[in-house]
Parts: C-alpha cells; sequence; structure tokens
C-alpha cells in the first residue's frame, strides 16, 4: 500500500472537508426532514445567513421580508422555521401541550454567576421556583403598594423635563425616558449616563454570542475563539461595568430595610426551598436594570413619535387624560387604568414597535408537534418574531398603520383581528414577568406628560433625520435590532400647558 507522501496530506484534507461540506449541503437540500419547507436555498444549508442577519441587527426586517415572499412557515435555517399566527403562540410557550424549551442558543444579559443562574437562564423546575419567588413582588397589589415610588420617579423626570422647557430647547425622549427604577442619573445629566449606555453595550455583545452559536455551538472552542477574534474588546468593558453597578447598587438595597420595593418582596419569603439566593437577586436585577428600564423606555419614546405624529390620536388621547385629571396630584395608579383610550396607544405602540423584537426560540420535544396544521419533527428549532407577527397583514389589517382604536373593539373595520398574536411581552409561563409593572409605568408616566405639557417634534437641521427615524416602516438601516431595538434619538419639543 502506498500511501501519500507528507506534502499530500493538506490536498487530502481539504478534499476529505469538501466532500464532507457537500453531503451536508445534499442532506440539508435534499433529504432533511424540513425540505419541503419553503424558504431561500441559502438558509436550507447552512446557519450563516440566519446569523450574519442577527449579527448585523437586521433579522426582524430580514424576516418580515421572508414572510412576505414565502408565507406564513418559513425555514429560517437548516433545523429552524418561523412562523407567524397567533396560535403559534401557545403552542410555542407551553400552554397547549408540552412544554418547549429554549434554543440552547439564547444568551441573556445576566450572564451565570458563581453557578446561578437569574430567571432568564433557569430551566425547568428551577425556572419554576424562581418565578414564583419572584411573582409576588410584581404582583398588582406588590406594584400599587409601590406607588409612592414609582410617582417619585415620574416626578423627578417630569422635573427634568421642565429644566429642559426653561432652556429653551428641545428634549431628547430617548434619553430622558431611560430613567426609572433606581435612576441611572440620566435625570440629572439630561442624557445616558454611562451605565445607562452599557445595557445597550450589553444587549449587543448577547445578540453577537448567539449568531456565533448559530454557527459554532454552544460553549465550544470554535466559539470561544471567534468571540475573541470578532467581538471587539471594548463590549467586554461594558459588560463588567454593567454587573459592577448593577451588583452594587443591589447591594446597596439588600442592607436598607426601609425602601418597600422589588427587593423588600422578595426578602419577605420565609420558604427557604423557594426564597431567592442573594447571588440570584442580584442576577434577576441585573436583568430587570437591564430589559425593564431599557425596553419599557423604547415603547415610550416610540408611543411618544406614534402620538406626535397622528394629530387625531394626539387630540383625542389629550382628551381623555386631561378631563380626567385636573392636576396632576389625582393622577393615581387606579385611576390611569382606567383610561381605554391611552392603553390602546400603548398596546399599538407595543405592536408596531415590539422592544424585545428578536425571534423567540423553541425546540421541539420528543414525539414532534402539529403547529398551524404542520408536523415538526422533534428536535427542530420553531421561532416566532414579534415584530412580523404584529405586523403581519394575516392578523391585523391595516398592520403598518397606527390605529388605536382596533384594540378597543368598538369599530367593525378590526373584527376579524387577531389582537392575541401580538405578544411583545412573550406568553406563557415564559413571559416577561415585569409585564404588569411595565403597563404602569407607562400609563402613569404618559398621563402625567400629557397633563403637563403639549408635545411637539422638533424637525430642525440634523436633528428632522433622526425623528425620521421612526417611521412606520422601517429599514434596516434605521432601527437596528440586537436582543432589544436600538432606538433613534426622538427629538421632542415641549410647552408648558
Amino acid at each position: 500500500m502506498v500511501l501519500p507522501s507528507f506534502s499530500a496530506w493538506p490536498a487530502v484534507t481539504a478534499a476529505c472537508i469538501a466532500v464532507a461540506i457537500l453531503i451536508t449541503v445534499v442532506y440539508r437540500w435534499l433529504l432533511h426532514p424540513l425540505r419541503s419547507f419553503p424558504g431561500p436555498w441559502t438558509h436550507g444549508i447552512t446557519d450563516i445567513p440566519s446569523a450574519l442577519k442577527l449579527s448585523n441587527g437586521v433579522q426582524h426586517c430580514h424576516y418580515y421580508d421572508l414572510y412576505r415572499k414565502y408565507g406564513p412557515v418559513v425555514r429560517v435555517a437548516p433545523n429552524e422555521l418561523l412562523f407567524t399566527s397567533a396560535d403559534a403562540w401557545g403552542i410555542f410557550m407551553g400552554t397547549k401541550g408540552k412544554v418547549m424549551e429554549r434554543s440552547p442558543n439564547f444568551i441573556g444579559v445576566a450572564s451565570p454567576m458563581n453557578g446561578y443562574v437569574g430567571v432568564g437562564l433557569a430551566r425547568g423546575k428551577e425556572h419554576t421556583r424562581q418565578r414564583k419567588a419572584l411573582a409576588p413582588a410584581l404582583s398588582k397589589n406588590a406594584l400599587y403598594g409601590q406607588e409612592e415610588i414609582i410617582q417619585r420617579h415620574i416626578s423627578a423626570l417630569i422635573e427634568a423635563l421642565h429644566k429642559t422647557v426653561a432652556e429653551g430647547d428641545a428634549a431628547n425622549m430617548s434619553d430622558y425616558y431611560l430613567s426609572y427604577g433606581e435612576p441611572f442619573g440620566c435625570l440629572a445629566q439630561g442624557s445616558a449616563t454611562e451605565w445607562a449606555k452599557s445595557i445597550i453595550n450589553v444587549t449587543i455583545y448577547a445578540t453577537y454570542d448567539q449568531a456565533i452559536r448559530r454557527v459554532a455551538g454552544v460553549d465550544t472552542w470554535f466559539r470561544n475563539l471567534i468571540i475573541k477574534a470578532f467581538v471587539p474588546t471594548e463590549v467586554a468593558k461594558w459588560i463588567v461595568l454593567h454587573v459592577q453597578k448593577s451588583k452594587e447598587k443591589t447591594l446597596q438595597r439588600l442592607a436598607d430595610t426601609t425602601n418597600k420595593d422589588v427587593i423588600h418582596h422578595l426578602l419577605q419569603n420565609e420558604d427557604s426551598k423557594k426564597a431567592l439566593s442573594s447571588t440570584e437577586i442580584i442576577l434577576n436585577m441585573i436583568l430587570f436594570a437591564s430589559a425593564g428600564s431599557e425596553t419599557t423606555s423604547i415603547t415610550l419614546t416610540a408611543w411618544t413619535y406614534l402620538i406626535c405624529t397622528h394629530k387625531n390620536v394626539y387630540d383625542r388621547l389629550c382628551t381623555e387624560i386631561r378631563s380626567a385629571f385636573k392636576t396632576r396630584d389625582e393622577i393615581k395608579v387606579d385611576s390611569v387604568m382606567k383610561l381605554p383610550y391611552l392603553g390602546a396607544t400603548i398596546n399599538e405602540a407595543l405592536r408596531l414597535f415590539p422592544a424585545g423584537a428578536v425571534a423567540m426560540q423553541r425546540v421541539v420535544p420528543t414525539g414532534g408537534a402539529t403547529i398551524d396544521g404542520h408536523y415538526v419533527p422533534a428536535g427542530t428549532t420553531v421561532a416566532i418574531s414579534p415584530w412580523v407577527a404584529g405586523r403581519s397583514p394575516s392578523n391585523f389589517h391595516d398592520a403598518d398603520a397606527f390605529r388605536p382604536e382596533r384594540w378597543l373593539q368598538e369599530d367593525p373595520e378590526f373584527a376579524e383581528h387577531r389582537l392575541n398574536a401580538s405578544r411583545p411581552f412573550g406568553y406563557g409561563p415564559k413571559k416577561c414577568i415585569g409585564e404588569e409593572l411595565s403597563f404602569l409605568e407607562m400609563r402613569l408616566i404618559g398621563s402625567h406628560l400629557l397633563s403637563t405639557f403639549d408635545l411637539e417634534l422638533d424637525m430642525s437641521g440634523d436633528r428632522r433625520k433622526d425623528n425620521e427615524a421612526w417611521c412606520l416602516t422601517p429599514r434596516p438601516e434605521t432601527i437596528k435590532l440586537y436582543q432589544v431595538l436600538l432606538k433613534p434619538n426622538l427629538w421632542v419639543r415641549l410647552i408648558k400647558r
């Protein structure tokens, strides 16, 4: 037997790799269980196209384009299907049939610490335990009990806006809205602080990692190599800053027994089997500081743009709020929950600009699943994009228009709508646990804002370009998506009433 010479081994190795790639391509395109589902051929043979769209911050727009071309079910990767229907939410999120776990590609904003994970990364019974521990702190009754704290921070926001009005300048509402819970200090500065900015960079890193996992696998040497080679080292600095500041604030709060906020309720849990450890509290506070502040800020910024560009909506909303409250002292939690049109405008802003618009991935369990009439084999990754589902003409009439009245069900034009297709906070046992808090704060802030000021967009100079990025049909280059939408600046002139 004659073996190839040493100099021939590189060629032999290359040939073997080429054959392996060819076999993989042929299998995925011609023999794979998902081969009959529509989608681009490139997406059917490799994860690279979807990973690139994710890492470039354009997944939401790309998936919407695929939906418009291929229909309500699209093969977006060799082993992944994108669904769009309202019913898919219940199947994916565990309310119909077997529970589907998150894809291992998912990476949260709060990484494991000392062997612990927060509720965002917890699975199975551990997720259930943490969610049960957190639920009382974020229940409706607990939030009502925290009204004084919430109102105090909203008053600080309104006071900061008064100062901007006194200076004769427009306010960048994108920055001002990033300021509740324990403020980052941006209300005092009038702009986002370093800590506040670190939140954005943490979500960017998480998106890069998720994209890399699609191609290189989870916790592999190849993944680690790609991260070191392509992810900017500057990002690591922001992650360290965010974790340090969040940990520092949480430890300060743990030492304070007088403040009856979310942490107060967590510390009241006397069941040792359900109670969160101090490390778990820190991890969840990192998650809340990231997901909570930024997502609510995004929604409020989008809401402000939308009401300012739709005069009929703005006028009706102002009438509802100003008729209900003669002074700001009358604005209370109970009363803002009774303003239907305010709630409708917020729901419509969430439909058009869901803050966490990245596709939610789940893995089909043993036995497979039937989704929208299609049998999907076990081990398949299935996904639903809040952005695509919320803008689908199959779910919503006049889907790209800002029509808050669709949520009031008072117009027969919207009788056939699938309102439950818009799930900006997710759905089922693993939906965002802070949903009630976010809705409550947005209603309170909106009521205080329009009771105090008249609003109009500042379209002068370069500010026009910033504001026009908030269009109803955004292009990939105007609003990027890295776990959450990267909101453009929004310049608003406030006129004191």
